[in-house]
């Protein structure tokens, strides 16, 4: 035994006894590969025999059966057109159809419908017909076969296969003699096949659902025909379009030996199935003869094989064992084997290779956690940004990130505004708030060296570096430097420090480089939208103002149609009315038309006047003769003249003092009066008193006129200096006018340096009030308009 202990204590020995055991080996192999051998030529037969019953079903169906429905059809559509010879009509030959109740083996009934599938009859006296669609089209030397379908609802469902046959006359398709199928006649033949001992056959549509139910099924299976698909392997196969002969689990679950072979022209699979056992009981017969001729040897060696096994896959095991725990994770198991020096040794290799693996899957963890970190940051900060329209905002959050990432406490952006960047927000601590510049251009600076460069900027203690003037900003500090780049320009800046952080990877540098990257095509499409939102709104202004003025163009023209047609009707009218009665008329009646002749012809004038002063304002061709003027006496003239023309109007004149001689063109200040005090008087209508009151207001005076009229709407108070424009701007208005007054006189005070507004006065009435400069240089007018 000790000989025995020393002869298999190493793997030698222990290789020895496996060499002397290979003879009993050699004999389990021959009766294997005979086994084998014999196994492959039984397999091959029993597989022959079931393709041949598949092949003689598939020759049956499409060779006899298929073409026996079919010439079936095709007579008995003869046989219907010689009747529809005799009577034509479709109804008439239904009709008859009905009464004869013709059975025709193999099918369950006949009907006729119309060419377009309409029923018109059938053998069945108690079926209601369908419309049947899949019949359309078909021709005059066509037999169409109709899968298995679905028909009727609740209880009086059917399951129906049907073949089409045309009833030609005269070469015209007249009627479609249609014949239903049922899957139990299909079925009953195909259940009389015999298929070995056990064996059965059956058939499956195109979906893999069953057209026949398997003869061995059992009807708590709960198969139904054109139920749910069967889930075989070799339904699989038949619906793919495969054919042959396999081994696989059937419907029930049992291992069968199956044929499935497809049928072409309908699509069906036949299926020829035989449980394993029964087609392979030769082959169990001759493997239990094997196994006991070799069983002799088995026990032989029964005993050395443990020993062996004892021996050799012990220590084996538990290596295997422990490279299981460590494949599962539990890196810290180690293994201790005893058998051999070889084994021990191999043991130890395990052991060191386990530390190893634990210190390397430690390592990689650390870079895995850290890497992912960084990639989260960088996709939660793309997927923020896009989702901002402000620039300002898009540079906080872009440079709060980057701090996140790299651990930094100090951080500064900057926004490209021009040729210059403007710092727009700093963090720091207070002791370093003026340590960046608030504004640099590219090239001036650290910063601009790194803006004209492009490129970022990572300074680490410890680096060298060609940054020496940013390293003395930030001695033994960490710096980044991202300038923000679109495709075609630079947009900012983001600069993040910290005395205090860890170096950062290659792998963390190209994250911030790829953020910067990002950030910069954010800006770039927020900037973008900034100014497209800036070009739109301008548009829009520009659009409605276009509107406006087209609007009050369209109106001045209605409007001084309107102005020239009245005074010229009543011009004509009085003049025809001297000419007519002229020998008739009285002195004072002669005096009163001629004085409205004059005071719409002096309408006219000014409406006329107002139209030049227009057209020389818009051209910039009115220029100010400005000298030593009294505006005073200006307004006296202006109110006198009014005064004696509406006598039953006061108007008062009420000027300081101190009021000075200005600087001013007199005859245009005289045009801004007259326009003024007309307007009072037209919405006065004698109602109060007009005041004209002059004021000194430092190196300016003011004049303003006051009235108690209808007054003005408070939102058109700052509209009724517009050209064209009138607080009432119908045709059926009570006061003349065509919208130019108060523009003319705000374009001529503007002319003088001054200004004009209008304003409601308490108690009713409106107050427009203009100040101008005592003295000032004289311009062209309209010529900034």
């Amino acid at each position: 035994m000790r000989l025995l202990r020393s002869v298999f204590a190493s793997l030698r020995g222990r290789i020895f006894l496996a060499v002397m055991l290979s003879g009993l080996v050699a004999g389990l192999s021959v009766g294997t590969a005979s086994y084998v051998v014999a196994r492959s030529m039984i397999k091959e037969r029993v597989e022959k025999d079931v393709a041949g019953v598949g092949n003689d079903v598939l020759r049956i169906i499409e060779g006899v059966w298929v073409p026996t429905l079919k010439m079936q059809m095709k007579v008995l559509a003869e046989v219907a057109a010689a009747l529809y010879a005799m009577g034509p009509a479709p109804g008439v030959l239904g009709s008859a159809l009905g009464g004869k109740q013709i059975k025709v083996p193999g099918f369950k009934r006949l009907n006729l419908f119309h060419p377009g599938g309409l029923f018109l009859g059938s053998t069945d006296p108690a079926y209601r017909g369908r419309v049947e669609e899949s019949i359309q089209g078909l021709g005059a030397d066509e037999v169409r076969m109709i899968p298995f379908h679905r028909e009727g609802e609740g209880t009086q469902t059917e399951l129906l296969m049907s073949v089409a046959a045309p009833v030609v006359v005269d070469g015209k398709v007249v009627a479609v003699l249609v014949g239903d199928l049922t899957p139990e006649g299909i079925g009953g033949e195909l259940g009389s096949l015999t298929v070995g001992i056990s064996g059965e056959a059956y058939l499956v549509d195109a979906e893999g659902r069953l057209i026949t139910r398997p003869p061995r099924s059992l009807s708590e299976m709960g198969l139904e025909i054109l139920g749910e698909p069967l889930h075989t392997e070799g339904v699989r196969r038949v619906v793919e379009g495969q054919s042959g002969v396999a081994e696989y689990r059937n419907y029930a679950g049992r291992k069968v030996l199956g044929g499935y072979f497809r049928l072409p022209e309908t699509g069906w699979g036949i299926m020829v199935e035989e449980d394993s056992a029964n087609a392979f009981a030769d082959l169990t017969r001759l493997r239990n003869l094997i196994i006991y001729v070799v069983a002799g040897l088995a026990l032989a060696s029964m005993l050395a094989a443990a020993l062996l096994a004892h021996m050799i896959a012990d220590p084996l095991r538990r290596l295997q064992d422990a490279a299981e725990k460590l494949g599962l994770g539990d890196l810290g198991f180690r293994v201790e084997v005893r058998g051999g020096q070889e084994l021990e040794g191999l043991a130890t290799s395990f052991n060191r290779m386990a530390d190893a693996l634990h210190s390397s899957h430690l390592m990689l963890e650390d870079k895995v956690r850290k890497r992912t970190a960084e990639l989260r940051t960088l996709y939660e900060m793309v997927f923020s940004l896009w989702g901002y329209r402000d620039p300002d905002e898009i540079l906080q959050r872009a440079m709060q990130a980057v701090m996140d990432f790299s651990s930094h406490e100090m951080g500064w952006c900057y926004l490209a505004a021009g040729e210059s960047f403007n710092l727009l927000y700093s963090r720091t601590p207070a002791g370093e708030v003026g340590l960046l510049p608030e504004r640099f251009t590219a090239g001036e600076g650290p910063l601009g060296e790194a803006i004209a460069a492009g490129e970022a900027v990572f300074l680490e203690p410890g680096e060298e570096h060609d940054h020496a003037e940013l390293a003395r900003l930030f001695p033994g500090g960490s710096v980044i430097l991202l300038p923000l780049r679109s495709a075609k320009r630079t947009l900012g800046l983001l600069c993040t420090a910290s005395a205090e952080a860890g170096q950062l990877g290659e792998e963390s540098r190209r994250t911030l480089s790829a953020l910067a990257g990002e950030v910069g095509i954010a800006l770039e499409n927020a900037m973008l939208h900034r100014e497209l939102q800036r070009h739109v709104e301008e548009l829009e202004q520009a659009n409605r103002e276009l509107r406006s003025l087209d609007e009050m163009k369209s109106n001045f023209i209605s409007m001084v149609t309107h102005e020239l047609k009245q005074p010229l009707s009543l011009i004509s009218g009085y003049a025809q009315t001297i000419r007519d009665y002229y020998e008739s008329l009285t002195y004072e009646e002669e005096l009163q038309c001629l004085q409205v002749i004059l005071e719409r012809t002096e309408f006219l004038s000014r409406l006329v006047d107002e139209l030049l002063d227009l057209s020389l304002l818009e051209m910039g061709r009115v220029r100010l003769n400005k000298e030593v003027c009294d505006l005073e006496g200006v307004a006296r003239k202006v109110a006198s003249q009014y005064a004696e023309r509406s006598p039953d109007q006061p108007i008062v004149v009420d000027f300081s003092p101190e009021f000075p001689l200005v600087m001013a063109d007199a005859r245009r200040m005289e045009q801004v009066l007259t326009n003024l005090v007309s307007n009072a008087v037209k919405f006065s209508q004698g109602k109060g008193e007009i005041r004209l009151e002059g004021r000194v207001r430092g190196d300016r005076v003011l004049v303003r006129v006051m009235d108690r009229g209808i007054g003005i709407e408070p939102s058109k108070l700052k509209r009724v200096f517009d050209r064209f424009y009138q607080a009432d701007g119908s045709m059926k208005r009570p006061y003349s006018g065509v919208g130019l007054g108060l523009f003319i006189c705000r374009e001529l005070v503007e002319a003088h340096g001054g200004r004009i507004w209008a304003e409601n006065r308490h108690g009713g009435g409106t107050i427009v009030s203009f100040e101008i400069p005592r003295g000032m240089e004289g311009r062209e007018v309209g010529a900034e308009k």
